[in-house]
Parts: structure tokens; C-alpha cells; sequence
């Protein structure tokens, strides 16, 4: 093991660093810092330089005495060190022969030049006496982006996954999640390059710093199809996280539509992008289809989340983006749940409408408004007993999943033009499953939806937001059997019944649903809200 003294000294190498970063300090003025603080305190501690483990079996790299040890080792023109595998089998003897060129006064140092010739070994282990090196990672024979990464020494901080020039090791990190297969990881700037090698061991990776998180859908990727896509090998292909604060113009542009809003900014907006690469080639992943991931932002102060929520920036416009708060002693953090990447920031508002003070949808009509959800008419009013459209209705479960209007707007539908208002939406709905059309090839936008398509519309949200909505056939009977109009369902019975299971369907009396009654916007927000609660995109 290491000397106690190395000990103290590697600890205050932890400390530094820590230090650099609550300064928020950059990436790589944390990188010249920690470097710079190292070279010196290292020439007083017995260990090991960096050491490159080849392909090819050849390594090479250095090791210095202090001490006591380096006294008695002054006269000696080498050393041989034992090698490990990571199973701690000896594996063979490497000599490692002085550095004559270093004249520094208390230490020798040696240097390593040898083989492994079995090269199966993915780690090993180097020891002097009580010396010991970290684990050295065999490098990949396609090399990685921006040359090698030294295997225990100035790479990156001891012991870490990711270097400090942002790349993860490809054999710590299949370490890392065949041991969780939805492991974190911490990084000190703000992006990270993964290899897709090592990605394929697991299920999710969350990525954070001091400021941030990200957690990565793993499966989502499809990382061998991408790879396809992208005219490479596995081996060949990376995907660089990043988790950038927005500055700048960009920051005044969504500074602009809050202020629009009449509402208050109280989480930085960051940036969250995903990126596949492969030498000269990146493409841009935007969406993981139906798989939900989780991308977080740290602020100071506290939220009231009734009256906060999460928002993604389109265009210089602010949508609601399903979010949570949560508080962590003086700081707060919003947790943004989209199946995508987008520029995510969190906002406080506080909308009332002047007709809805006494109605018993008040609390789920306010809070929907608050989340961007809902709004009113010019006005001031919402309207709450007024019947909503299937059109209406569409628009605003899309905004309720976080899913993006501005989907392909062509449609399949006739009476669904690419300049109405709502072709986005429907369109968006109809990719993502949420609703039909008619025997006639028609939408009917206009025609006003009645309780039994306003559920079923938001049991296929519950199911897409990853939710199991599945009744039996002997539960769906018993949730139905005690209303005496459910014999009037004409097609809905299983999604009702799903409904009602979930908590999301109320009877409009006791024994009554009234599956054919138009739903009014008070009944829609009433569902929407429980519809969000369920999946957990509100608290």
C-alpha cells in the first residue's frame, strides 16, 4: 500500500480539486490547476507516473522512491516490479530501469518498458515492495478520440473513470455497469464522451456535476444501430453528454419569454444534448422515442411547486416540460422528465382566472394554468363549463406528456390541413398513439369530445408515459358492474374501466359515468391533473 504520507498528500490533492470546482471554475483552468499542484507535491511521494498499457501487450510509464526506500535504491540501476491481474494472480516480473536524466534531490525514479504477453488481460496491477500502482487499462486497439489515456497516473483524478479531458475508460466503465446496470457517474466540467463499447454493459447511466444531472436511456440508443447507421464499428463510435449553462444572447432571449409571462426564472437554464460520434461523422439525438429520462438542474432557494414548473425552450418559447421539485437543505432542485434533450430551465408564475373562484375544478384548473398547460380566454376567464374540443383536447395532452407540436404536421386525416392550428398536435398525438380517427378517414377536429374519448385518450397517455393500464377482463367487469349506464360504452369499455382503476375517472354520480356526455374543460383539467400525478410529471 501507499505510504501515509502519499495518503495525506493524495487527500489533499481531493480537497484542491474540490476546491476548484465550488469555484466553478472551468474545465480546463481545474485541469492547469490540478496539474499544476500535483508536479510539485508528487516529486515527495513514493508511486507511480502514468503508465500506457498498449494493445499489443507493450507498457511502458515510470516509478519513483522517497524516503527511506529511495536512499537504498540510489545505487541500483533498476528494479523489477511484480505484475497483477485483477484477480491479484501474479502475472509476470517487468524491470523498470533508472531515469539518470531526472536530478532530483531525495528521489529516483525508474523507468517501465516491457511486455505482457498474454494481452487478454483488460487491468493490471504494478508493485514495488509496499508500492502499488492503480489499475492500468489495456487501451482499445482503435485508439480513442484525441490520443491514449495513461493508465494511473495524470489522466485524470486517481481512481476516476473520466479523464479531465472529459473521456470515460472504456474498461472502468464496463466495470462500472456490469456492476449496476443503471450506475451514476460524476464528472467535473460539463460534458462527457462515452464509448459505446462500454455503454452496451448497461441499462441507464446518470451522468451529474455540482450542477447538474442527466441519466442516459441506454437501450434507447440502440448503440449497434447506430454504429450501423454511422458506417462504423462498435468500437469506433462515442456519445459525448453534455450538460451546458446557457449564456449570452441565448439567455436573454429565454430571460424575454418569461418576463412575457409575467413570471420569474428560478432555474438557470442548461442546455442538455446528447451526440453519437465517430471520427469526422456526429449526428444530434433529439428524441428516445417513448422512453422517459430524467435531467436535473440545482438552484438556490427553495420552489413552491404548486405554482413552479419545469420548462423547454422552442424557439425562444417556453413550454411546460413534466417536472418535479424537490429540496435539499437550503437548495432546491427541478427534476425534468422528457423523452428527448432540449434547453430546460424551471419558472415560478401565478395565473388566476376570474371564474373560477368558487368551482370545484378551481385547484386543478390553477394548477395547470401555473404549469402552462391550461390557459383562458382574452377576457380573463377559462371558461370551465364550457365543452372542449377534440382538437383542444389533443393539444393539450400533448403538452401534458412534454411532447413536441412540431412534429411532422402531415396528416393522414382529411379534414387535418398542415396550416390548421392543431395539425402539429394531432399529428404529434397520432405518432405517439394517443388517438384514432374515424371509419371516413376524418379526425373531426371541431366535434366536441365526450367523456368516454377524453379517457381513452388519457389512459393511452398514462400507457405511453410507461405506466401498465391493463385490466382484465373480470376487473374491467367488477369496475364497471356499479354503474347502471355502462351498458351505454359504445367501444371504450376496457380504457374506462382502466380509468376509473387508476384513479383518473370519477363517476358523475355514485352509480352514473356518463361515457357519452361532451366533457366540459373542467373535467379535462380534472383528468389532466390526475393523469400527471399518476405518472409522477407533477408534484
Amino acid at each position: 500500500m501507499l505510504s501515509n504520507k502519499n495518503n495525506q498528500l493524495r487527500g489533499r490533492d481531493r480537497n484542491l480539486f474540490k476546491a476548484s470546482v465550488m469555484k466553478k471554475m472551468s474545465g480546463l483552468l481545474a485541469t492547469l490547476m490540478i496539474v499544476s499542484i500535483l508536479t510539485p507535491l508528487l516529486a515527495f511521494a513514493s508511486g507511480f507516473g502514468a503508465i500506457t498499457y498498449k494493445a499489443n501487450g507493450n507498457v511502458t510509464g515510470s516509478v519513483y522512491f522517497d524516503g527511506e526506500l529511495g536512499e537504498a535504491l540510489k545505487g541500483e540501476s533498476s528494479v523489477i516490479l511484480a505484475v497483477y491481474d485483477e484477480k491479484g494472480n501474479k502475472i509476470k516480473d517487468i524491470i523498470a530501469n533508472k531515469d539518470t536524466s531526472k536530478n532530483v534531490t531525495d528521489v529516483v525514479y525508474f523507468n517501465i518498458d516491457g511486455t505482457i504477453t498474454d494481452v487478454t488481460y483488460k487491468k493490471v496491477k504494478f508493485q514495488y515492495n509496499d508500492v502499488v500502482s492503480d489499475w492500468v487499462y489495456r487501451e482499445t486497439s482503435g485508439g480513442n478520440p484525441g490520443g491514449s489515456y495513461p493508465g494511473g497516473g495524470f489522466g485524470g483524478p486517481i481512481g476516476s473513470i473520466v479523464d479531465f479531458n472529459g473521456k470515460a475508460d472504456a474498461y472502468r466503465l464496463a466495470d462500472l455497469l456490469k456492476e449496476n446496470k443503471n450506475a451514476s457517474l460524476e464528472i467535473q466540467g460539463d460534458f462527457v464522451l462515452l464509448p459505446a463499447s462500454a455503454l452496451v454493459e448497461g441499462e441507464t447511466l446518470t451522468i451529474y456535476n455540482e450542477n447538474t444531472s442527466f441519466t442516459l436511456p441506454i437501450k434507447a440508443l440502440k448503440l449497434e444501430d447506430l454504429a450501423k447507421e454511422m458506417g462504423v464499428e462498435l468500437e469506433d463510435l462515442w456519445i459525448r453528454v453534455e450538460m451546458k449553462e446557457v449564456k449570452d444572447d441565448a439567455l436573454k432571449a429565454i430571460e424575454d419569454a418569461v418576463k412575457a409571462l409575467n413570471a420569474k426564472l428560478i432555474a438557470t437554464p442548461y442546455d442538455f444534448k446528447v451526440t453519437a460520434e465517430a471520427g469526422d461523422k456526429t449526428k444530434a439525438i433529439t428524441s428516445f422515442g417513448n422512453t422517459y429520462t430524467n435531467s436535473s438542474i440545482n438552484f438556490e432557494g427553495s420552489a413552491d411547486a404548486s405554482k413552479s414548473t419545469g420548462v423547454v425552450s422552442n424557439s425562444n418559447k417556453l413550454a411546460f416540460a413534466p417536472s418535479v421539485f424537490s429540496k435539499d437543505g437550503d437548495n432546491s432542485k427541478v427534476t425534468i422528465k422528457r423523452n428527448g434533450t432540449g434547453v430546460y430551465a424551471a419558472i415560478e408564475t401565478d395565473i388566476s382566472f376570474n371564474d373560477v373562484a368558487s368551482h370545484w375544478a378551481k385547484s386543478y384548473v390553477d394548477l395547470l394554468s401555473h404549469k402552462l398547460i391550461v390557459d383562458g380566454y382574452e377576457d380573463g376567464s377559462f371558461g370551465p363549463e364550457r365543452n372542449i374540443t377534440r382538437a383542444e383536447f389533443a393539444a393539450i395532452v400533448v403538452r401534458s406528456l412534454g411532447l413536441s407540436a412540431n412534429a411532422s404536421s402531415s396528416s393522414t386525416f382529411s379534414d387535418v390541413q398542415s396550416g390548421d392550428w392543431y395539425a402539429g398536435v394531432v399529428s404529434a398525438a397520432v405518432q405517439s398513439g394517443l388517438v384514432d380517427g374515424y371509419e371516413d378517414g376524418t379526425f373531426r377536429p371541431n366535434a366536441q369530445i365526450n367523456r368516454e374519448e377524453l379517457a381513452a385518450m388519457v389512459v393511452r397517455a398514462l400507457a405511453y408515459a410507461g405506466k401498465d393500464v391493463k385490466v382484465s377482463s373480470t376487473e374491467q367487469d367488477a369496475l364497471l358492474a356499479k354503474f347502471a349506464d355502462a351498458d351505454s360504452i359504445v367501444w371504450g369499455q376496457a380504457e374506462l374501466a382502466a380509468a376509473v382503476k387508476a384513479g383518473i375517472v370519477d363517476g358523475m354520480t355514485d352509480t352514473t359515468i356518463a361515457p357519452r356526455n361532451d366533457a366540459t374543460r373542467a373535467q379535462a383539467a380534472a383528468m389532466l391533473n390526475r393523469l400527471l400525478n399518476n405518472a409522477g410529471f407533477i408534484n
